[in-house]
């Protein structure tokens, strides 16, 4: 899959922002909370990409999470990446299935399930998390797939930290 980015400079902060703007216009109970860490470094990037990326996260853990539950997203530097999760408590997903899951046209049981059980409101076409983890290599980075250990998923997007450029002469500090 082929992807056209477009790169600059962006903030962590503004990103995700962005996808709280967006998503609490259709998540009227405010389920989604965001923790980012202070002083995260800017990320070179496409920023139209990692908010349909990040949005499309936030979407699965809101459809596939818990009805009530919440949802978080968490940015925070590790050694020398940036990793963004998006954190859920619904049912996970089962150990089998937790690859599969990222190639185009595959849905988990857990998702054909609760579309079965909310009358199919809930389907989509299966290329979410693939075009999401297409977006995260683009950038050189990756998608995963981690359990919670008390039930739900963290799906985690983690970017390498590139040197920032350097300041212009003459700019003010």
């Amino acid at each position: 899959m082929g992807l056209a980015i477009h790169r600059d400079w962006e903030s962590v902060e503004e990103i995700v922002g962005s996808v709280l703007r967006r998503v609490r216009q259709r998540d009227p109970a405010h389920r989604v909370k965001a923790r980012v860490e202070p002083g995260l470094p800017l990320l070179r990037c496409d920023a139209v990409l990692m908010v349909q990326l990040l949005d499309n996260l936030v979407d699965n853990a809101l459809k596939h999470g818990g009805h009530d539950a919440p949802v978080e997203v968490v940015a925070r530097q590790v050694a020398d990446t940036v990793v963004i999760a998006v954190r859920d408590r619904g049912p996970g997903v089962p150990v089998g299935q937790r690859e599969r899951i990222f190639e185009t046209f595959q849905r988990g049981a857990a998702a054909d399930a609760a579309a079965a059980a909310d009358g199919a409101s809930r389907r989509g076409a299966g290329v979410g998390l693939a075009v999401c983890r297409a977006i995260a290599r683009a950038h050189g980075g990756e998608l995963r797939l981690r359990p919670r250990s008390h039930g739900g998923a963290s799906f985690e997007l983690v970017l390498k930290v590139e040197a920032a450029p350097p300041e212009p002469e003459g700019s003010l500090p």
